[in-house]
């Protein structure tokens, strides 16, 4: 894949985390957007530099914010109890 698809692919999937990070945030929770978009930029190197292609990137994108999702449940569970 070229290396200008795999920069749009990292800067997309950055953004989009980042502003998911913010949204999750809007009610006064703690605002990890910083966070999730690192994540989200490591999961991408990772992926393209292993050459993953599109549908790895996807499916590591995928998998990233399922992670998120779980910990913040776990983490959320923990602290009502």
């Amino acid at each position: 894949m070229p290396i200008e698809i795999e920069v749009i692919l990292t800067i997309a999937g950055m953004s989009a985390f980042f502003g998911a990070g913010e949204y999750e945030s809007r009610d006064g929770g703690a605002n990890h957007r910083m966070l999730w978009a690192c994540l989200s930029l490591l999961v991408s190197v990772l992926t393209l530099y292993l050459g993953a292609g599109l549908i790895g990137w996807l499916l590591a994108q995928g998998a990233l914010l399922i992670g998120i999702a779980v910990v913040r449940v776990w983490l959320e569970d923990r602290a009502n109890k």
